[in-house]
């Protein structure tokens, strides 16, 4: 396997560990409100997420519905 090869299969794993991330922040951030894990903490996860992977416009677009619905959340 040549390094193109090799970068694009950690690409196509690194996607799936970004969507199984989003999926459970999406659902994660659905749930009651819980003292451990609080509004910022969830905030910090989703910034995790954008720093260490590129994302998809797609996915792009999940982070900001999410922070967005953690911002309505805090008012």
């Amino acid at each position: 396997m040549g390094k193109k090869e090799a970068n694009a299969a950690r690409r196509v794993q690194a996607q799936h560990v970004v969507e199984a991330e989003l999926n459970h922040l999406e659902w994660a951030t659905r749930q009651p409100p819980n003292r451990m894990f609080d509004v910022e903490y969830w905030r910090r996860r989703l910034l995790a997420v954008q720093r260490q992977f590129e994302l998809t416009l797609k996915q792009c677009e999940r982070v900001e519905e999410i922070l967005r619905r953690l911002d309505e959340s805090e008012n």
